[in-house]
């Protein structure tokens, strides 16, 4: 007995020293505890604060154990994505703990309260290479300072390295360039940024480019949209978080590209958490295809929606779109996955599979053609706005004006062969979903809906799935 006591109390001490954590010290002042403390395995990781959400970053290999000290009376925590499967420990009426043993990125939400200043907790592994400082062709920000007033235009070739602890407030921009990299653990900060200068001060605005990596930073209040790509060829967004409560502050919006992979992603933006694209002045003939969205976890807020394809969608085609294993923990308004056509495409061949919404508030599915004021015919006239607006399930959508119809159906695509597959609606009140051509000929059709379940019962009838249908034809429920 004794033996087996001695092995099993050896083994606890081997899995405590394997454990390894990197923190990162901010510029002074950045940080607050205002909300909360963090510590991981002892260790003190800064907290930053947002005007919606508080968040920490660290890297850890092994199991470590969060010990979290807030402000607030706490009665109950919510740790989410709830695949995380993560319950906490309360250790007093303001402190709980819990323990990871990978890393993720998670929203711990204190009775059940979600704009009650919820805490972040981002999670990676260690860094395995990073670029060298003293090449020329790296623009490295260093961690533990506070850069003021940055218009940075990269060039081709270019890296910038944001380090752990760095935080950068402004924007960064290019336009026809290849092979170029934004990289690092540090803090990329939109709160004094507005949109002018042609739009340009996006967090990361890149146009016409090609060959493109965004990895792990942290965007810091984003008051604008925040990844924008626009007519760019042969990108991969890896693992950055996104925290913002803005007006159009749209996490990521792929913008006429093609070729493009965003992965694990964490998104918690007023307007979309991701937004597929094909207006701009570019030919017709080039079109958004071959876009991956995967492994991200998205909290859409009270405008815009957590997936979106549209509403400008200008271009012959948007084809070859694949969501998969996507976590989506609040949709406080607007729609949970969403196809809107405001324009002429052909949105054909987009797959959603493998996606869990935990609180949806409006709607699960929403397919939809109409004439907007986002359209190519669109009127932005504030009194023809205010008479014609329908005050209902879509925002920024019009009547056309009576007699006109016919001619706005000509600058009117169509929806075609898309498949919703493994969608599992695991809390909250079951969303409706809404599937709405513009007309008979310019309608959605096609539309497979696979395995769909609400709190685990499977979903077989529009009924059950709360489904209206206007100008669609071929749904199956499956």
């Amino acid at each position: 007995m004794m033996k087996k006591l001695l092995f099993i109390s050896i083994l606890f001490y081997a899995i405590n020293v394997t454990a390894q954590v990197t923190t990162w010290q901010g510029p002074e002042g950045f940080a607050s505890n205002k909300y909360y403390s963090v510590k991981v395995n002892g260790v003190k990781v800064p907290v930053y604060d947002t005007p919606i959400a508080s968040y920490a970053v660290f890297d850890f290999t092994g199991q470590v154990t969060l010990e979290v000290n807030t402000m607030y009376d706490v009665r109950w925590v919510d740790i989410r994505p709830l695949k995380s499967a993560l319950k906490p420990e309360y250790t007093d009426d303001n402190s709980f703990k819990f323990t990871m043993n990978r890393p993720e990125n998670i929203s711990l939400e204190l009775n059940g309260r979600i704009r009650q200043q919820p805490l972040f907790i981002f999670s990676g592994n260690p860094e395995k290479e990073k670029p060298s400082k003293s090449d020329k062709n790296v623009v490295w920000f260093e961690g533990g300072k506070l850069y003021k007033d940055v218009k940075l235009e990269l060039k081709d070739n270019q890296t910038v390295y944001i380090e752990g602890g760095a935080v950068v407030q402004g924007y960064i921009f290019a336009e026809g360039k290849k092979n170029i990299k934004i990289l690092g653990r540090g803090i990329l900060d939109g709160s004094f940024n507005k949109t002018t200068e042609g739009n340009k001060n996006r967090f990361i605005h890149l146009e016409n480019c090609e060959n493109i990596a965004i990895n792990d930073i942290v965007l810091h209040n984003g008051t604008t949209w925040q990844v924008a790509l626009f007519h760019c060829n042969k990108a991969e967004i890896n693992g950055i978080r996104i925290v913002s409560e803005s007006a159009n502050d749209d996490g990521l919006d792929i913008f006429r590209c093609t070729n493009v992979v965003v992965d694990g992603v964490f998104a918690h933006t007023k307007d979309d958490c991701v937004a597929i694209k094909s207006g701009g002045n570019y030919p017709a003939d080039h079109p958004t295809d071959n876009i991956l969205v995967k492994n991200c976890v998205f909290w859409n807020s009270i405008w815009g929606n957590a997936i979106e394809i549209g509403f400008e969608l200008y271009s012959n085609e948007v084809k070859n779109i694949r969501f998969e294993n996507i976590d989506i923990i609040h949709v406080e308004d607007g729609a949970t996955i969403s196809i809107h056509n405001a324009g002429q495409a052909h949105v054909h061949n987009v797959v959603f599979e493998n996606i869990r919404v935990e609180d949806s508030r409006q709607k699960l599915f929403d397919v939809a053609i109409f004439y907007s004021q986002w359209g190519p015919d669109g009127i932005r006239d504030p009194e023809f706005i205010k008479k014609n607006y329908l005050h209902g399930a879509w925002d920024g959508v019009q009547k056309p004006p009576a007699g006109k119809e016919a001619y706005h159906s000509t600058f009117r695509g169509k929806v075609s062969n898309i498949v919703f597959k493994d969608i599992h609606v695991v809390g909250g009140l079951m969303p409706f979903s809404v599937f709405h051509g513009f007309d008979k000929q310019k309608n959605v059709s096609g539309v497979t809906i696979e395995n769909l379940t609400y709190m685990g019962k499977r979903l077989t009838t529009t009924e059950e799935a709360k489904i209206r249908q206007q100008n669609t034809e071929k749904l199956i429920i499956k």
